[in-house]
């Protein structure tokens, strides 16, 4: 039995985890040690010592999150899901805003999944590019949760009288920070033998403009591995003080990269479901539980629907009824038709992809592995759809197409699905695209 899915959260389990690693792989115990903590999210053995041994009173805690990025080559078909976990001084929304989230740097594609869970928002084109995201994401939270800065969405602040003009000679992928008394910096990450050769120029630009200029030994956010380097750049008077921040980078372990992959890969499906995710779904379940009245007089005939656990999301309810697996597969394929040229029209397109999302879970509820083997299952939503056509206008008659296979896609729901709130959303969300797909110019 494979020991991939097991992550350990203490010396103790990282013991038992390398023991079961050396009898299957048959290495090392040293070896076997660090693989174990690098399951568990550290960067090796010492790393998780230095975390979880010693006087756990006298330690901070650690806050556990998990990185995903689902991915898919249009060409071979082949995809899958990369996960990291990583662990911060803090949980992540004490960190970051939901809108400061969608502003930092290698975060801004990535939305919350759960209270210790960031999942991609679009599928990525390939598994190494997957790979890049999250550790990008992981890159960006080592440095929030290190300087408890926060992401800037605007410039002015940061540069000389608020002149954006006035730019650092040879920065590249810049972004702004400020801490708690709203001070900014500039985080300027340059390929670094641009800015030696710049040298001379940017500290001209330091004195004219009265800013101080450090470079920390932690190489960056940005591309690491590919030669770019971290520069902080502040107003002397005005600005955040250099030297804490400093000093607090160089006590991170080195950044996470692509090329020394720590994560899992694993297949799309199951999507992956955070342990904070499944106790949050769990607390959830049990309040509503605890906070139901008398038993109801007398019951009013079948319920309309059934509650279920959407991976990913949480507790939901779905109609209490099997549409067939022709239906699905019809409704199905008028769906990817919609998808295939849709994918400029967001009001459509992201309204589209979602009641195809909701529909492969209720698929999975409503048919036994059994029943709806995996192979005819993933054929029913997911496989065989065309490649997204980057199409700014379409003609009426393609659209009047689309309309009539929108319509016959809540025929079918309506035809096969009791009525209720579950089903009645759904139906608005396909009206909904069916506006915009009417206000969509030629």
């Amino acid at each position: 039995m494979s020991n991939e899915s097991i992550r350990p959260s203490s010396i103790e389990g990282i013991r038992r985890l390398a023991t079961s690693i050396k009898r299957e792989k048959g290495i090392k115990h040293l070896q076997a040690m660090d693989e174990a903590a690098q399951r568990a999210g550290f960067q090796n053995l010492r790393h998780a010592q230095r975390s979880l041994d010693g006087n756990k009173a006298s330690k901070p805690p650690v806050f556990r999150i998990f990185l995903t990025a689902y991915w898919r080559d249009g060409k071979s078909s082949a995809g899958g899901r990369e996960t990291l976990a990583i662990n911060l001084s803090a949980p992540w929304t004490d960190l970051l805003t939901p809108a400061e989230l969608k502003s930092a740097r290698g975060l801004g594609n990535f939305r919350p999944e759960g209270p210790d869970h960031l999942a991609t928002r679009q599928v990525l084109r390939s598994q190494n590019g997957a790979r890049e995201a999250v550790c990008h994401a992981a890159r960006t939270l080592q440095f929030v949760a290190a300087t408890r800065l926060r992401p800037s969405s605007g410039y002015t602040r940061a540069y000389p009288k608020g002149n954006t003009d006035k730019r650092v000679p040879a920065q590249d992928h810049v972004c702004i920070w400020f801490d708690e008394q709203k001070r900014y910096l500039i985080a300027d990450e340059p390929y670094d033998q641009a800015a030696q050769r710049n040298r001379a120029g940017r500290d001209s630009w330091c004195l004219s403009n009265g800013y101080v200029e450090l470079k920390p030994s932690w190489p960056g956010m940005h591309n690491p591995e590919g030669g770019t380097r971290l520069y902080l750049l502040s107003d002397k008077a005005n600005g955040v003080p250099l030297e804490p921040i400093i000093q607090a980078l160089d006590k991170l372990p080195p950044p996470y990269s692509a090329s020394n992959w720590k994560g899992e890969s694993a297949p799309r499906l199951p999507y992956f479901v955070s342990p904070g995710t499944i106790a949050k779904a769990d607390a959830e379940a049990t309040a509503k539980e605890n906070a139901k009245q008398a038993p109801r007089s007398k019951a009013s005939g079948p319920r309309s629907t059934v509650g279920y656990v959407w991976t990913m999301v949480g507790p939901q309810r779905r109609p209490n009824a099997r549409m067939p697996i022709e239906a699905h597969a019809e409704v199905g394929r008028l769906l990817k038709s919609v998808l295939a040229v849709s994918y400029r029209r967001k009001g459509v397109y992201n309204r589209v992809d979602a009641i195809r999302s909701e529909l492969d879970e209720w698929t999975q509820r409503e048919y036994k592995r059994d029943e709806l083997p995996d192979d005819k299952f993933f054929d029913l939503y997911y496989r065989d759809c065309p490649p997204p056509r980057d199409l700014r206008s379409l003609p009426a008659e393609e659209r009047t197409r689309l309309v009539e296979n929108l319509t016959q896609v809540k025929t079918t729901l309506a035809k096969h699905y009791p009525s209720c709130e579950p089903l009645r959303a759904m139906l608005k969300r396909a009206d909904a695209a069916i506006v915009s797909l009417h206000t969509w110019a030629s």
